[in-house]
């Protein structure tokens, strides 16, 4: 009789056990399945604003290059002294420029992924290159062909400063350094038209690309050399006027 009842007792325990079990595993069910969706849509809010973020930044990226190529078309089409050739091959780049980065505006606005947003970016920085390269190819090109003109006038100059020196000597009049000071302004433009051979042309063959540093070269060359041209100009001018002042009566 005992022996039934300790049976009962045990069984009943058992029960009992496993029933707090099966209420304890289903009480914890929407607790533990709560928490993968709630992150889930936490993330999903994290990707869409980080999605939204990245289209804002490179769409204003874009329309600060855009900006400045139709800053430096209006230059191009103001430019006195360029040459027609050199002219027309900037308003080409600025062209192409705006056209290609008003596209891709258009595209990355469309974009749904974070991925496709950065290629776009990447697109807009090595596909264009418009501070890196444009710029100063329009800056140094429109340098370079003003110094040229400059340098078309002073070798003018030099020859007419060559034939008054020639008829003053004949007339008997003392000059003093004159021939020298004409052989130093004929080596000044020597000098001046060496440096510029070749710039514009040269750092207008140049074309976008990822490797920047090769890119920068080229265009920290073409300035040097606009420098070293400058350099030369100031001096034959300083030369052209002490002859002047040699000549007068």
């Amino acid at each position: 009789m005992r022996t039934d009842m300790l049976i009962r007792r045990g069984l009943l325990f058992a029960a009992t056990a496993l029933t707090a079990a099966a209420l304890a595993a289903t009480a914890g069910v929407p607790a533990q399945a709560a928490v993968p969706v709630a992150g889930v849509a936490v993330q999903a809010a994290d990707q869409a604003a980080n999605l939204a973020n990245a289209k804002k930044l490179a769409t204003v990226r874009i329309d600060g290059r855009l900006a400045m190529l139709r800053a430096e078309g209006v230059a191009i089409r103001n430019a006195a002294r360029l040459t027609d050739a050199h002219q027309a091959a900037l308003q080409k780049t600025v062209d192409a420029g705006i056209a290609g980065l008003t596209e891709l505006r258009a595209k990355v606005a469309a974009e749904t992924t974070l991925e496709a947003v950065r290629a776009g970016t990447r697109s807009m920085v090595e596909d264009y290159r418009v501070y890196l390269l444009v710029r100063p190819q329009v800056h140094l090109t429109l340098a370079a062909d003003v110094a040229a003109a400059a340098l078309t006038r002073l070798r003018t100059l030099h020859d007419k400063l060559a034939q008054a020196v020639t008829a003053a000597k004949s007339a008997g009049k003392d000059l003093g350094d004159a021939e020298a000071k004409l052989a130093h302004l004929k080596s000044e433009l020597d000098a001046m038209e060496s440096a510029l051979s070749g710039l514009a042309d040269d750092l207008l063959a140049v074309q976008p690309g990822p490797d920047s540093a090769a890119i920068r070269a080229k265009t920290a060359a073409a300035r040097a050399d606009v420098r070293t041209a400058r350099t030369h100009l100031r001096a034959a001018a300083t030369d052209a006027k002490a002859l002047r002042d040699l000549l007068k009566p």
